[in-house]
């Protein structure tokens, strides 16, 4: 069922790769690029995909020098990347024409929140990001004009990513990651979009987590805070310092000829705007007294602009809205700690704890004022119970005085899942407690769900079902009391970590998570998000068409949520069991690049705890990082296979009117046929066989994902019906075709690298098959 790509994106790929080739030639000679487009045509051919095939590479490769290897893990590298940016570039061209056709603002009212973060999920080098949006700059304008064929600029920026190494050099600090999130998420056309929603009454915001998320995070404290809002703090004042020149370059001209007094008496008003901007630089104790007096310039301006002209200015317009979506003058934080040391944090002294000292700072810089405009939440992980959350209040008490500050119970384990409705409802019982919450909490309680660690403790179906059964419960527990429910998704850009399609996403969803969207976008997925306007309205537009979609949901009897609960349980004992074998923790040490990843310079939070390889020990981002690189994608997929097995003609018959009938078992079957069409078990196969594992042990989880794998196939076929996997979007079965095999040279020479400790080489292929793959973890 295979769907040709449109003829605009091939043509772009070809065109630019092409001059990829040419570039490549010139740095390495005919003899370099030739190896190098012979391995590119070996791997697309039958021998070069099969595992007999991919070793005989990997022979050959290990002949060759550290630098050759390297060239040519960057030359597949950039090639990906570069592929990437031809699809980006294709997608923006074609969105840009349908929004010409399409009438924006028919969605039911409802908001959407980003909430940015850098957890080390972004593997390339932000030298690297700054180019290739270039090249897709330059890729879109000739896609609009493709008489201009632009090859020298193409050249050019192609020879400089050339010479920059795809992945990161050195670990990033939390700024960076403060400058990487801002510097996209920020851009001046992207914050037109967060006024072109507004104007639309479909709001837009986002939040980080960067610089507050102190949970597990040494570097993170009262400096990380102030740091990030500050950047954020100088990225939106440059906004505002443009408009306010377009703004004056037009006074001008009237102040020599039109009505002198009146426009120079508004003129001098309006010069009082930049006085308190120049205010505003800094931020410092009393800083929101500074935003408010702002407000109140703009204010007072906007209405002596409109007593003299009878319009009102468009440049103060966009600047008083701008800062209605960011009332600080800042991207908010989300604070997060761990809730035990919130208990311990209670006890101590303000000085011993940084979130003592963070909920300090944030006191100082928003006296009297509403603490939201620069932290909007206190998420508490590992909560457990209702004195978790009564100890989140009490910190804040400490500190701001009242409560002012909403404590959002972080709900991620299998356990905490399953007991967080008796957590909410024992904190509920409390008549002041739910006063509080109507009185400085806007009458919302919001709750976090977490989707990577529950994956990785029980699998992805496991894990959805277990949040899909705690979102309904929660929401009717919640609604009870005459509150509004508002759920904060900590979702990934994986399947394995509760990503896919918004549809796939929130097809499953309770009302009340449509209302208010809330979901974290981490790494290489703001990027992806953010690469341009037409792609950030395409998502926004199909989370609002999820909310109207929403209130026609069909809720699955009884029978159906028992199948689904049967099957959730077998897959999560399946799982459990396998990581119980003293010989898959040996996999994931010796045939997984996990062992390494203290070297790949990903992000500013430790990317592996201390000690030896345990379940406990293991961080759920690296966790899936290196299912990922192995190209086996193990979360999403063991145990629905072995299930299948197990049933008879007429329990199987049940699930595939289950397909038809739950949303959440639609969803996830969907997901299921993406995974299972990019895992590749010869790759995988390869680095067990590479690894240290005994050749007895490596051909056993060979078996055993080969039976496994085959078995789930089966499953999703007979399912659904279908005889592709990717059914449901044919095009996306022919990218994976034409990509996968451009991965496999990477795969073997990351296997080289694992085996000569070749580090620099290492991290080439980690943030090659990243690319590849579209995800890093």
């Amino acid at each position: 069922m295979a769907q040709t790509l449109p003829k605009e994106l091939t043509s772009l790929v070809d065109w630019s790769v092409s001059e990829l080739g040419r570039v490549i030639e010139s740095e390495l000679g005919t003899k370099g690029f030739q190896r190098i487009e012979n391995i590119r045509r070996y791997v697309k051919s039958d021998d070069g995909q099969s595992l007999q095939g991919l070793l005989k590479l990997k022979k050959d490769l290990a002949s060759l020098s550290s630098k050759e290897r390297y060239d040519i893990a960057h030359s597949f590298s950039l090639m990906l990347e570069l592929i990437n940016a031809c699809e980006a570039a294709y997608r923006t061209s074609r969105l840009k024409e349908e929004f010409k056709q399409e009438t924006l603002g028919s969605h039911k009212y409802g908001r959407i929140i980003h909430v940015l973060t850098a957890h080390p999920t972004e593997s390339r080098n932000p030298d690297i990001i700054y180019y290739f949006k270039k090249i897709q700059t330059l890729l879109e304008k000739h896609l609009d004009h493709p008489e201009d064929q632009d090859l020298r600029n193409l050249h050019v920026l192609i020879k400089w990513v050339w010479r920059i190494p795809m992945s990161k050099q050195r670990k990033p600090s939390v700024m960076d990651e403060a400058e990487y999130i801002y510097s996209l998420a920020l851009q001046k056309n992207i914050l037109d979009v967060f006024i072109q929603q507004r104007k639309l009454k479909l709001p837009f915001y986002i939040r980080t987590w960067v610089g507050g998320d102190k949970d597990g995070h040494p570097g993170v404290d009262e400096k990380t805070m102030l740091g990030s809002l500050q950047m954020a703090r100088g990225f939106l004042l440059e906004w505002i310092h443009e408009k306010l020149r377009n703004y004056f370059a037009d006074l001008e001209p009237l102040a020599h000829s039109w009505d002198k007094k009146k426009v120079q008496a508004l003129i001098l008003q309006s010069k009082e705007i930049r006085s308190h901007l120049t205010k505003l630089k800094k931020i410092r104790t009393g800083d929101s007294h500074r935003v408010h007096a702002l407000k109140k310039i703009l204010d007072q301006t906007a209405k002596t602009y409109k007593s003299i002209f009878t319009v009102e200015s468009q440049s103060l317009f966009e600047i008083r809205e701008l800062i209605k979506i960011f009332p600080g003058l800042v991207v908010p934080l989300e604070l997060r700690e761990d809730s035990s040391l919130v208990h311990e944090s209670l006890k101590g002294g303000p000085r011993k704890y940084a979130i003592s000292r963070m909920l300090k700072t944030l006191a100082q810089i928003s006296p009297q004022h509403d603490p939201r405009f620069y932290v909007r939440g206190f998420v508490l992980s590992h909560t457990e119970s209702a004195q978790d959350i009564i100890a989140g209040i009490s910190l804040a008490e400490r500190f701001l005085g009242k409560a002012r500050l909403p404590i959002v119970p972080l709900f991620e384990s299998a356990n905490a899942l399953e007991s967080g409705v008796s957590i909410v409802e024992e904190f509920l019982k409390s008549p002041q407690r739910r006063q509080l919450i109507q009185k400085y909490w806007s009458k919302k309680l919001e709750v976090m769900v977490g989707y990577s660690d529950s994956a990785k403790e029980n699998g992805s179906f496991p894990s959805r079902f277990l949040i899909h059964s705690a979102l309904e419960r929660l929401e009717t527990a919640i609604k009870k009391h005459g509150l509004v429910p508002i759920f904060f998704h900590g979702s990934g850009g994986s399947v394995e970590r509760g990503g896919g399609s918004v549809q796939e996403q929130t097809e499953w969803w309770p009302e009340s998570a449509l209302a208010t969207v809330k979901v974290t976008v981490q790494g290489e997925m703001i990027y992806r998000n953010y690469t341009s306007p037409e792609i950030l309205l395409r998502q926004l537009e199909r989370f609002s068409a999820a909310r109207d979609q929403g209130r026609k949901k069909v809720t699955a009897k009884d029978s159906v949520e028992k199948d689904l609960q049967r099957l959730s349980d077998f897959v999560q004992n399946a799982y459990r069991e396998i990581l119980k074998d003293p010989h898959f923790l040996e996999l994931i040490e010796w045939a997984t690049p996990y062992s390494f990843m203290k070297d790949l310079r990903m992000g500013s939070r430790p990317s592996k705890r201390q000690g030896a390889v345990d379940l406990t020990n293991l961080r759920a981002i690296p966790w899936v990082l290196c299912w990922t690189q192995t190209r086996a994608l193990f979360p999403s997929w063991w145990g629905v296979g072995s299930f299948w097995q197990t049933l008879s003609k007429e329990e199987k018959s049940r699930y595939q009117k289950a397909f038809a009938q739950s949303s959440l078992f639609r969803s996830y079957v969907k997901v299921l046929g993406f995974t299972l069409e990019k895992i590749e078990l010869d790759i995988f196969a390869m680095y067990l066989h590479s690894s240290h594992l005994s050749k007895e042990v490596a051909d056993s989880f060979v078996a055993r994902f080969e039976k496994e794998f085959a078995a789930c196939k089966k499953a999703v076929h007979e399912i659904t019906g279908e005889k592709s996997l990717l059914w449901y979007r044919p095009w996306l079965e022919t990218s994976i075709s034409l990509r996968s095999p451009l991965i496999h040279p990477l795969n073997v020479l990351q296997l080289l690298a694992l085996q000569d400790k070749d580090i620099l080489l290492l991290r080439e292929t980690v943030t090659g098959i990243a690319s590849g793959m579209l995800t890093t973890g």
